[in-house]
C-alpha cells in the first residue's frame, strides 16, 4: 500500500533493482524453450491485432501458445479495487480534453521523462526514439505507439474486462520485458548494461515516473491551460491511471489514490533521478523535431521549445530543480519575443503585453488540434499500422480521421 513515508531516496533506489517478474518470466521461458529468434515475429503478430485470442498464435509451436496465453490470462485481471463508474468519469475527462492531453504528452510528459538521465539511457540505447539520418520515422513510430496506448486505455470501455486498453497495456508490458532481455544480452548489446549504475532497464521507479507523467503531470498541465477540473474529475482521472499502473506491473507501494500523493511521488522521483545527460537532450531534440514534422509550415517552429519551458514551471518550482536546462532548453526570453511576432500573424487582438500564460492559451487552441491531426495524417496515409481514434472522440475534438 502506498505511503508518503516510503518516498525516501533509499527506498526509491531499491525499486531500481526491481522489474516485472510476470512479464520477465514469460520472455525468459520463451527464450529457454529455444525461441529467442522468434520474439520479434511473436510481437509483430500481437501488434497487428487489436485484440488477443490464442488462435492468433496457431502458427507458433504449442509451448509458445501456452506461455503467451497464460501471460495474457494472468496479466489482464483487473484489481478488486477498480471502480468502473469512476473509470468512466475519468475517461470522460479525456473525451472532453483529448487534444490538450495529446499536446501535453509531447511538450510536458515525455520531455519530463527525458530529464531522468538513467531512464533516458534506456530509450536512447534501444534506438527507437531517435532520428536516423534526419528521418523522424523511428521517433514517430514510438510516439504513435504511446499515443495509441493513451487512446485505447482512455476511450469508453477501454478498461473494461478484455477492453482494447487492457490488451494494449499487456502488449507494452511484454515489450518492456523483451527490451530488458536484449539490453542485458551481450550478443545484442555488446557494450553491456551497468545495472549497478543505471538500475535495471525499465525498473519500478522508472515505470512509476512514467505513470506520473501521464497522471498528475497532465492534470497540472491542464490547470496551466486554464482548464479547471472538479475534484471529482481529478479523482476519476487519477483512478484511471492507478488501474493502468496495476496492469503495467507497477508495485502496489507505488500506486497512490490521490493527485496530491501522486504529485509528491513524481517530485520525489525527479529529485532522485533528474540530471543533465546527452541522451535526455538528444531525445528532447527529437521530440521537438517530431512536433515540427507533424505541423505544416513554419509558423509554430518556436512553439514546442517555448511550451516545454512553460509547462515545466510548476514542477520546477515544486522540486527546486532546473529541469528544462537539463534537456537543453533555457532561452525562453528570446523565444517569447519570437512568439509575439508569430502570434501577430495568426491571432487578432492585442497581445503586446501578454503574460506567458496568455500566450500559451492564445496559441494552444489551434496548435494542439494541428498536432493531433498531424498524427493521424502521417500514420493513416498508406501505412500498414494505423493510428486509430474512435469516431465518438474525433467528433468531440473536431478532427478528421481520414
Amino acid at each position: 500500500m502506498f505511503s508518503k513515508t516510503n518516498l525516501t531516496l533509499e527506498n526509491l533506489q531499491k525499486y531500481r533493482g526491481i522489474t516485472d517478474p510476470l512479464a520477465d518470466q514469460t520472455v525468459a521461458a520463451i527464450i529457454d524453450e529455444g525461441f529467442e529468434e522468434r520474439i520479434n515475429e511473436i510481437f509483430a503478430t500481437l501488434h497487428r491485432n487489436q485484440s488477443f485470442h490464442s488462435s492468433l498464435l496457431d502458427h507458433f509451436p504449442p509451448r509458445i501458445q501456452e506461455l503467451i496465453t497464460n501471460y495474457f490470462d494472468e496479466s489482464g485481471k483487473l484489481p478488486a479495487w477498480a471502480d468502473q463508474q469512476l473509470i468512466a468519469k475519468g475517461q470522460q475527462v479525456f473525451s472532453e480534453y483529448g487534444p490538450e492531453v495529446f499536446m501535453l504528452l509531447n511538450v510536458k510528459s515525455l520531455p519530463m521523462c527525458y530529464t531522468c538521465a538513467n531512464g533516458a539511457t534506456v530509450l536512447f540505447d534501444t534506438g527507437r526514439l531517435l532520428e536516423h539520418n534526419g528521418k523522424v520515422d523511428p521517433l514517430v513510430r514510438r510516439l504513435m505507439e504511446t499515443a495509441q496506448m493513451v487512446v485505447n486505455v482512455l476511450q469508453p470501455g477501454g478498461l473494461e474486462p478484455n477492453g482494447s486498453g487492457i490488451i494494449t497495456v499487456q502488449k507494452v508490458r511484454l515489450i518492456h520485458a523483451s527490451i530488458r532481455h536484449f539490453l542485458k544480452t551481450p550478443k545484442y548489446n555488446p557494450k553491456g548494461w551497468d545495472s549497478n549504475k543505471l538500475g535495471e532497464p525499465i525498473n519500478q521507479e522508472d515505470l512509476a515516473g512514467t505513470l506520473m507523467s501521464f497522471s498528475p503531470v497532465i492534470l497540472s498541465g491542464l490547470g496551466q491551460l486554464g482548464i479547471q477540473l472538479s475534484d471529482e474529475q481529478i479523482n476519476a482521472y487519477t483512478h484511471c491511471w492507478k488501474v493502468i499502473g496495476h496492469l503495467i506491473g507497477l508495485h502496489e507501494d507505488l500506486l497512490a489514490d490521490t493527485f496530491e500523493d501522486n504529485w509528491e511521488l513524481a517530485c520525489a522521483i525527479l529529485k532522485h533521478q533528474a540530471a543533465k545527460s546527452e541522451p535526455g537532450e538528444a531525445l528532447t531534440n527529437s521530440c521537438k523535431a517530431f512536433i515540427k514534422h507533424m505541423i505544416p509550415g513554419n509558423l509554430f517552429d518556436e512553439v514546442p521549445e517555448y511550451m516545454i519551458w512553460y509547462f515545466f514551471q510548476d514542477i520546477e518550482k515544486a522540486t527546486g530543480l532546473g529541469l528544462s536546462e537539463m534537456i537543453g532548453i533555457s532561452d525562453h526570453s528570446t523565444l517569447k519575443d519570437h512568439l509575439f511576432l508569430k502570434l501577430s500573424q495568426i491571432i487578432t487582438g492585442r497581445i503586446s503585453k501578454a503574460e506567458h500564460h496568455v500566450i500559451i492559451q492564445k496559441v494552444t487552441g489551434e496548435f494542439n488540434k494541428l498536432m493531433l491531426q498531424g498524427y493521424i495524417r502521417h500514420y493513416n496515409e498508406g501505412k500498414q499500422v494505423r493510428f486509430l481514434i474512435p469516431p465518438s472522440l474525433t467528433e468531440n475534438w473536431g478532427i478528421n480521421q481520414f
